[in-house]
């Protein structure tokens, strides 16, 4: 018997319009990022000048989710998104998406996806939602911005191409989309929020053009939940070389407070970054019961 796991190609129509597609285009601004507690797994909304939710990134968290024994109302409470102008998964790992097969609101939202080779149970998942579209491999490597009323940004990318015959196997961290949230002064300076999934900073082309634009690192979401794969030097030069405020970098790291993992490994944004990122990990969350972590402008 193969130790091999089966493995498919999510499937769906490409998103037809996808250079005129705006979901922010009715939002006044935005006021920063919101990281969900879910255990190991990311769970990401950004959110307008009411501290709304208006765009969720993924909707995971696997081991230690404290969503593991809650009703499906009680998930939409904890997370809503079923309002949200659109749902983008950064990569199809189960702890990406899975408390949205548990949920019901954000599943009947407007979904925005890779097509990458995944599992069976991530494949059947997404022919599962009401309003799903895939982003067209042949736009792999671009960069597409979403834009509020007051011209703050959100810009996203997909990375590298996913591999199209479902019998070879995708690092789907290499192949998904990472994000970027920018507010911009009327003078053209700002700062930058870098909501990256698991693709490693250096793998993001467009982190490279925000960087040279000298915006300020205001915040970020450890890639890959602090992990120290991928750790290259290019994401460390990014990290190293990026304008930041001195103890003003608020670096969030999404996962368990015990996983097989060993995540996260916050040393390494220590030595690239040093005395300038305050370090917050979600599992602090429940300390005080609470159920995210805010990064805002």
């Amino acid at each position: 018997m193969s130790s091999e796991r089966a493995r498919e190609l999510i499937v769906g129509g490409d998103l037809a319009q996808i250079d005129g597609f705006n979901p922010l285009a009715e939002v006044e601004s935005l006021n920063g990022v919101r990281v969900y507690d879910v255990g190991q797994g990311d769970s990401i909304a950004i959110l307008d000048n009411r501290d709304r939710p208006v765009l969720q990134i993924d909707y995971g968290g696997r081991q230690d989710s404290p969503f593991r024994d809650q009703s499906s109302e009680y998930i939409d409470k904890c997370m809503p998104a079923g309002d949200c102008r659109l749902v983008m998964v950064t990569h199809w790992d189960e702890d990406h998406w899975c408390s949205a097969a548990r949920a019901a609101a954000v599943r009947g939202a407007t979904w925005l996806v890779p097509r990458q080779v995944t599992s069976p149970r991530a494949v059947r998942f997404s022919t599962e939602l009401t309003d799903v579209s895939c982003i067209p491999e042949s736009r792999v490597g671009q960069a597409f911005c979403f834009k509020a009323m007051n011209g703050d940004e959100v810009w996203w990318e997909k990375i590298a191409a996913s591999e199209p015959d479902a019998s070879k196997h995708e690092d789907c961290n290499r192949t998904g989309v990472a994000l970027a949230v920018v507010k911009r002064t009327p003078s053209g300076e700002g700062t930058v929020i870098l909501v990256p999934g698991d693709a490693p900073f250096g793998r993001v082309r467009y982190y490279e053009h925000l960087r040279a634009q000298k915006l300020t690192l205001r915040g970020l979401v450890a890639f890959h939940h602090g992990s120290r794969s991928h750790w290259t030097e290019a994401t460390r030069r990014l990290l190293r070389t990026w304008p930041v405020n001195r103890w003003d970098v608020r670096t969030v790291f999404s996962c368990s407070r015990d996983n097989p993992f060993r995540h996260p490994h916050v040393e390494n944004y220590e030595e690239e970054m040093g005395e300038t990122i305050e370090i917050v990990r979600t599992p602090s969350c429940r300390v005080g019961n609470d159920r995210y972590i805010d990064i805002a402008f």
